[in-house]
C-alpha cells in the first residue's frame, strides 16, 4: 500500500542533496513523497527545484515544526502516513521499517527510537528526551521508548488534523498522545533506527527553551 511521507525542513542546504537522493528509492508504488519547506532562507529552495520525484509546498515563512507537519497532514494524498525529520539525524533507512502498517494484524501506529532502552545520552537533549519519556509513560501508561523522536507511521485519519496546535517541536508531544489515546488497547511497536547526533554547530535547531514548550504541551495533552 502507498504512503504519504512528509518531511518538514528548514534551511537544510548543506545536507539537503544527500537528504532527496537517499528519498528516490521510496519513489515507487505511488507513494508521496512531500517535503514542506517552512520558509527557509538559504539555498534549500533552488535544491527543491531540481528533483522531480518530489511534492514540495513552500512556506512563505517559518511558522515551525508543528504547523509545517499539520499542513502536510491536511495536503497529502495517502491515509497511511510517515512523518520523518529532513536533518539526516536519522537514517532514511528508517523509513523501510515504518512501511509495516497493518490493521488486520493489529498494527495500526509504529514509532521510532533512536535508543535501545531507555537509558542516557551523551548530552543535554538525549537527558531532556528521557525525562519527557519517562514523564509521558507515567502520565499515559505507556512504554514509549524515545518520546521526541521525529519518525512516526500511523493512519492520517486516526488524528483529529484539525485539533493540532503545536507550533513547533512539540508537535512530536501531540501527535504521541493522540496516537497513545487511539491504540491505548493495543502496545504500539517501535523500531530503531540508525541515529547520527548532531550539534547546534551542525545546524541541531532545537534549543533548551523548546523545553519548556514541550513540557506544557505535554500537560496539557493528558
Amino acid at each position: 500500500m502507498p504512503y504519504s511521507i512528509i518531511i518538514p525542513i528548514y534551511n537544510e542546504e548543506k545536507t539537503l542533496d544527500k537528504l532527496l537522493l537517499s528519498l528516490k528509492k521510496y519513489s515507487f508504488s505511488k507513494n508521496e513523497i512531500l517535503i514542506i519547506n517552512d520558509g527557509s532562507i538559504d539555498g534549500t529552495k533552488k535544491i527543491l527545484k531540481k528533483y522531480n520525484f518530489i511534492n514540495v509546498i513552500e512556506l512563505k515563512k517559518n511558522y515551525g515544526k508543528g504547523i509545517a507537519i499539520k499542513i502536510g497532514l491536511q495536503k497529502s494524498i495517502h491515509n497511511e502516513t510517515i512523518i520523518y525529520d529532513g536533518d539526516l539525524e536519522l537514517h532514511t533507512d528508517g523509513i523501510t521499517m515504518l512501511m509495516e502498517l497493518n490493521r488486520d494484524l493489529g498494527i495500526h501506529s509504529l514509532m521510532g527510537t533512536r535508543f535501545n532502552n531507555l537509558s542516557p545520552f551523551n548530552s543535554k537533549f538525549e537527558w531532556g528526551n528521557f525525562m519527557f519519556t519517562i514523564f509521558f509513560n507515567f502520565l499515559f501508561q505507556s512504554c514509549h521508548k524515545d518520546i521526541l523522536c521525529c519518525a512516526k507511521s500511523f493512519y492520517k485519519y486516526d488524528v483529529p488534523i484539525n485539533k493540532l496546535n503545536s507550533k513547533g517541536f512539540d508537535i512530536d508531544i501531540e501527535l504521541s498522545s493522540f496516537l497513545t489515546k487511539s491504540n491505548k488497547r493495543k502496545r504500539i511497536q517501535h523500531r530503531l533506527i540508525k541515529y547520527n547526533r548532531r550539534d547546534i554547530q551542525q545546524g541541531k535547531k532545537l534549543r533548551i527553551s523548546d523545553g519548556w514548550i514541550i513540557l506544557m504541551r505535554l500537560i496539557k495533552s493528558i
